[in-house]
Order: structure tokens, then sequence, then C-alpha cells
């Protein structure tokens, strides 16, 4: 089946944008996200929240939900619009190798938001996606949507054990399936899922993929993307383009004037560990994990094999913090290659980017000024017969400067 493709233009200016808004009658012209700018779902929720309200499903289940980006817009949709739906989020909570770990802060979060929202109709389902299969009849869920671990054997396996679970003519979205580097293998189940049956891709951000399981017919949103091009189907896409660039520059303006603080998002910070053997530092050389403020916590980031670290950086994105760094340590299976605990070895950190080393008598305190703060720590000659260095830090995140 043909499969069309539309990419988001470069630059989009203010007249444009205001004229795509006023040509589309959707649900979410009158949305406004409870949450957003937690993830890589930011593009996509105003489809998201629309596809919810036009298929009005009864049985809508998420397959990987992190810190409820997508999920809640889904669940917004269902309150807003009054469909009935049952909503269900299957994770395991605990992270994976394209987002890193993380603590039991996301967790925690997502459920407090759920039950101050949704909880008469959406359920969190605590497992692995095995696991969470028997809860659900074949041929039940109308609306399924994956975001998981973004390998290519991963999201054939969740695909092989899920789309029975799908009702024929039931709508399957698939998130990351323009991303190609950092070991993303969607793409390649996409390119073949398409060739199947009906499907559309919104090639903005990371892009998504609308798919339909098999013939039948599709509220007349769905069916202008399906039988794209045309004059509908290009109004959406104008229309989805200018949505989610107000809402980026609405994210850029809370880290200008500060308010970023008053967000979902500035209740955990994602620590970014780069790792190099040229001196480049590269996304696709890094590693992140992410953690919940307020009290001393210790993360461990391991790292590939043969990793270099000449230097190793360490990047953290967080909401104008004040972050105390105890100690940090490189270590492996062949001893301790590197120690930072003191005044000396703090003193050969060097700070870039937009954070600012502050004085402290015991640990290593970096005020965030920005969304871009830099530690790099001296060059370290870890041989390339060490399988899986592992950077160690034992720190505080503040969202307020500590007393002590």
């Amino acid at each position: 089946m043909a499969s069309w493709h539309f990419g988001r233009q470069r630059t989009i200016i203010r007249t444009a944008m205001e004229s795509g808004e006023t040509l589309i009658d959707a649900p979410s012209r009158r949305f406004r996200p409870i949450l957003f700018g937690l993830g890589a779902w930011t593009d996509h929720l105003h489809f998201g929240y629309d596809a919810v309200s036009v298929l009005r499903p009864r049985l809508l289940v998420e397959l990987g939900t992190d810190r409820g980006e997508s999920y809640f817009a889904f669940c917004q949709a269902t309150v807003e619009n009054k469909t009935d739906t049952r909503c269900f989020a299957v994770d395991n909570w605990r992270g994976d190798l394209h987002v890193g770990g993380y603590d039991e802060a996301t967790y925690r979060q997502v459920a407090a938001h759920n039950d101050e929202h949704y909880r008469g109709f959406s359920t969190l389902v605590r497992s692995d996606f095995d696991d969470a299969l028997p809860r659900f009849e074949d041929n039940s869920i109308d609306l399924l949507h994956v975001d998981a671990l973004h390998t290519e054997e991963a999201v054939r396996h969740d695909l092989a054990r899920w789309l029975p679970k799908l009702r024929a003519g039931g709508i399957l979205l698939m998130h990351d399936v323009l991303v190609r580097n950092r070991g993303f293998g969607v793409w390649k189940v996409w390119a073949d899922l398409m060739k199947t049956s009906r499907a559309f891709t919104f090639e903005i951000g990371p892009g998504l993929g609308v798919w339909q399981k098999g013939e039948g017919s599709a509220p007349p949103m769905l069916e202008s993307l399906f039988t794209a091009p045309n004059e509908s189907s290009d109004r959406l896409i104008e229309y989805y383009q200018c949505k989610a660039a107000r809402l980026q520059q609405e994210i850029a303006q809370q880290w200008q004037d500060g308010s970023i603080r008053q967000t979902a998002f500035a209740q955990q910070t994602i620590v970014q560990v780069f790792h190099t053997r040229d001196g480049a530092h590269r996304e696709e050389d890094s590693v992140c994990a992410r953690i919940g403020h307020e009290s001393w916590k210790e993360i461990s980031i391991s790292l590939p094999a043969r990793s270099g670290a000449a230097p190793l950086r360490i990047d953290f994105v967080s909401a104008f913090t004040t972050i105390d760094i105890a100690s940090i340590v490189v270590g492996s299976s062949a001893g301790e290659h590197y120690r930072a605990d003191g005044g000396r070895e703090f003193g050969a950190i060097r700070v870039e980017g937009d954070g600012k080393r502050e004085p402290h008598d015991k640990s290593f305190r970096l005020k965030i000024t920005g969304l871009d703060p830099q530690l790099y720590l001296p060059i370290l000659n870890i041989p390339e017969t060490v399988e899986q260095p592992v950077v160690t830090l034992r720190l505080r995140i503040s969202s307020v400067t500590p007393n002590d």
C-alpha cells in the first residue's frame, strides 16, 4: 500500500503559523497540554490528542510511557472529549538502552499525575511488555502506541506479540520512525510495515508512523492522511507543524525567562556522559541516566566496551538547579581508573557552557545557568581491553541552593 512522507519546513514564519492554525477545525484547536516538553513526543502532541478525539477508542494501550508526555495527552483527550476510553500504560519504569536508566522519581511522578487527573479510567501497568500480554484479549485494542526500546530486534519482538491484540481496522502509532543513529532500528521495521497496510508518516521531529491494521473505515482526518497527498492532508500537515513550532517556542521562552523551573520537566535531571578517543564529543557516543532531586543519590552509568576518556564529558540537563557532587569515580573490572572526591581532584575538572562552579568546603558545587552545562574530566588512559568502564557519581540536585 502507498505511504506518503512529508517533511517539516526549515523555517515557519509567524504569519504562516497563524494561517496554518486557522485553516483546521480540529479538536486540538482548544487543546492546552498539561504536560509537554518532557521528551521527544512534544511535536506530536496535537495529533495524538486529535487521534483519540476522533477515533474515540474503547481501549487504548501504550507500550513505553516513561514520563508520560504522550500517554497523558491521550488521557487528556479522553477527558476533554468524553470518549469513554479505557487507557493502559505499560512500562517497567526502569529505563532502557536508549533513554538511559532512571530512579523511582519517574514512576512516583507519573503515578501522582495519573491519580490526580485520570484514575477513573487510566491504569498504569508496571511490568515488562510480555508479562502484560495476558491482560488483553486478541483483537481488543483500538489504538496501540509503541514507543519502547528502539532496537530493530526489540521492535520486531514487540510487534509480533502485540499486533494480534490490535483489532482489525485498529490504529497503530509508532514513534521514532525517522531516527537512524544510536542503534535505533524502528525505521527498518516501519519500512516493512508500511508495505502491508494503509500508513502515513509524520516527518516532524523524530517521526511518527500511523498504520491501520487491514482494511476498514477511518474518521475523515485519518482518511485524508492515508490517501495523501490531497488538499485536506496538506492543511493538516501545516497545522501540526505550526502547533509543534509554537510548543517549541514556548519551551525556549521558558528557558529564557526561567519559568522552566515551574514545569514538570524541572522535577528531574538528565546526566549525560560523553566518551571519546579523538577528543570530539558526539550525541551517538553518550549514555544517559535520569534522577529526581533533593536527596543524595549514587548513580552508575555503564559505558560501551573500549570507550575512550580523552576526555570524558558530563552534561546535566537540569532546570537552573544547584548540583553538589561528592565524588566521581571511573572504574571497571580492572580496577579504579579515576577518582575525584576532594580539593585537588575537583580543581582539575573544567567547567564550560551554562554552568558555574561555586565555593563549597565539601563538594564540587555547580550552579546551572542554562541548558548546556558541561564538566570535562582530565584525560584518562583507559586501555582498550577494558570491557565496560563505569562512571559513578554521588550527587545531590537541589531546586534552590542548600544551606549546607
